[in-house]
């Protein structure tokens, strides 16, 4: 009885899902289907056994086949599309297409070990799209708030169109009110106990709150604070190589884009009325850092004591070491 764990890669898009699969005897077989229920019983049909599957993630593309492979109970795990890109890169690839990616997955699952993949909560998944929706309101409004801006400079009448876009402007606010009363209502639901730990933080307000949870999937496999930094992105990286290439230290950026815009404003406020966080920010300033490479330490800081809190399953107190003493 053959046990060897065989290798299924799939290629998500909108349409359709391009299979690379092994084959018992090793060779490899490609298959295409729709990206809907009845292509992906097809899949299970084409291979049945031992198989382990790999996708990419690829936004809302892939979720239907991952709850149904969950639902299913087979083993499979989700990559991050910047390793998959990456792997393809390494080999030289020249051309692209949906077929010759489903081999690279593929070949890229059975050269690793890689991790099943751990379907967070459907709460997750609905605070997450509720979250990207009001960053999109977000967009909208500072596109047609700018729109305004650069019309009132011109030498021209353009009241009926600033009349418009200021009614679409109230219309855009008042919908995001709605979102984001909606997003407190589930994370209250879903993480009631991590919401207000992590709002005790001074310095984190209900966006980077609700930014944090859900970006780390309610800090799902977080074991330590640093883990916590990475996902933002605000780790440090080193560039240097022999005597000629001395790079400056800068922070990766390899995470939360959204998450790290949040917290550096956040960081702000904390500089001023979080008692850690000023300290931190007034002893590097004294020190000659710079005023922006301060607030990034702040930052840090603040993932620190948001960790902290979670780790402790207890609410923040900016006065901890003085009631120690």
């Amino acid at each position: 009885m053959n046990t060897k764990k065989l290798c299924c890669g799939i290629d998500v898009s909108a349409d359709t899902l391009d299979i690379c699969y092994q084959t018992p005897d090793g060779n490899k077989a490609h298959l295409k289907v729709k990206n809907n229920k009845t292509g992906f019983a097809q899949i299970l049909k084409t291979c049945q056994g031992n198989y382990h599957f790999v996708m990419e993630a690829t936004g809302v593309y892939h979720l239907a086949l991952v709850f149904f492979l969950y639902e299913k109970k087979v083993a499979f795990s989700v990559v991050n599309a910047l390793q998959i890109k990456r792997y393809i890169q390494m080999h030289l690839e020249r051309n692209k297409s949906d077929k010759k990616d489903a081999k690279r997955i593929c070949e890229y699952g059975i050269e690793r070990e890689l991790e099943l993949y751990e379907m967070p909560d459907i709460a997750y998944f609905e605070c997450r799209s509720l979250n990207n929706a009001i960053q999109d309101l977000t967009k909208e409004i500072t596109k047609f708030t700018n729109r305004i801006h650069s019309l009132k400079k011109a030498p021209y009448d353009n009241k009926i169109i600033i009349k418009s876009y200021t009614i679409v402007i109230e219309n855009l606010k008042k919908e995001k009110e709605k979102l984001e009363q909606e997003l407190e209502n589930k994370l209250k639901e879903w993480q009631p106990d991590l919401l207000q730990q992590v709002q005790s933080v001074k310095g984190i307000g209900k966006k980077a709150a609700a930014e944090i949870i859900i970006y780390t999937k309610a800090f799902k496999g977080m074991e330590n604070y640093k883990q916590l930094i990475s996902y933002a992105g605000l780790c440090p990286v080193e560039y240097s190589s022999g005597s000629s290439i001395k790079g400056r230290t800068k922070i990766c950026k390899q995470g939360g884009k959204q998450l790290r815009h949040i917290l550096y404003m956040g960081a702000l406020n904390a500089k001023e009325n979080n008692a850690a966080c000023k300290a931190l920010f007034d002893r590097l300033v004294a020190n000659g850092k710079n005023k922006k490479s301060a607030v990034i330490a702040v930052c840090n800081k603040l993932l620190k004591q948001v960790f902290g809190c979670i780790k402790n399953q207890s609410l923040y107190q900016d006065n901890y070491l003085k009631n120690i003493a």
